[in-house]
């Protein structure tokens, strides 16, 4: 981020926060305007125009749909567990959008007629992507966002059970936006504490030869990547579709 987007984003996230909108609800904003900017190349001020005129448009729009609008919330998951989350939020209304550039799920839920949605992801991609997309719209099911290798499709419940689908009492919105399985930050901390220490001990020369040090560096960047590829596989195989 230059320095120039970065004196633009803060002074929008400072006048949001004067304006009365909450500071996590201004910077989920600002985030996502920075990355839509960066996404059609365009400066931030030469997309959305001075930051004092963008403050008061976003500070009307949160106002508006405060009253009548929809509710708005983003979160991530790990590959373990983003099937069987997107299945419970999908039970308390929740539709998803589209993935951002990082891979969250961008939700909204009608506030007036909440409907549940059915979710499923299917491990695909180049013309096989494009064949399945056919064949499961005429399920009902549309093509939603994709990550790497995998493909997120939704179709609203009412397609299946029709009136059923509507909820009458939707829980509130969920508090926390990032559901990590803790083994899984352990296991990538550890990989990547290993790595460091090997390199490290590879630039000083504490008792080993520049043989024994590059061992030692591959090994435990070999011992990341594995148990990176490990979960990656895991994932895929035991919640995909």
């Amino acid at each position: 981020m230059t320095g120039k987007t970065t004196a633009y984003t803060e002074r929008l996230s400072a006048l949001l926060r004067e304006r009365g909108m909450a500071p996590a609800r201004a910077e989920e904003l600002v985030a996502e305007l920075t990355a839509y900017a960066a996404e059609v190349g365009s400066p931030l001020e030469e997309e959305f125009g001075p930051a004092g005129e963008l403050a008061d448009q976003l500070t009307r729009r949160e106002g508006a749909d405060a009253v009548d609008g929809p509710d708005t919330w983003v979160w991530t998951a790990d590959a373990l567990q983003e099937v069987e989350l997107l299945a419970r939020f999908g039970g308390q209304g929740w539709e998803a959008e589209r993935l951002d550039r990082l891979g969250r799920f961008v939700c909204r839920r009608d506030r007036q007629t909440p409907l549940r949605w059915s979710y499923r992801r299917e491990t695909t991609g180049g013309r096989h992507r494009e064949q399945l997309t056919a064949r499961l719209a005429t399920e009902g099911w549309e093509l939603f966002g994709t990550w790497g290798p995998f493909a997120y499709f939704k179709r609203p419940e009412a397609a299946v059970t029709g009136p059923a689908a509507q909820l009458s009492a939707p829980p509130a919105p969920p508090r926390r936006r990032v559901y990590f399985a803790p083994w899984i930050l352990v296991t990538l901390a550890a990989a990547v504490a290993v790595a460091v220490a090997t390199v490290l001990l590879a630039g000083s020369g504490a008792g080993l030869t520049d043989g024994a040090s590059l061992a030692g560096a591959l090994v435990g960047l070999t011992a990341g990547g594995l148990l990176g590829a490990w979960a990656w596989r895991t994932a895929a195989r035991r919640h995909t579709g």
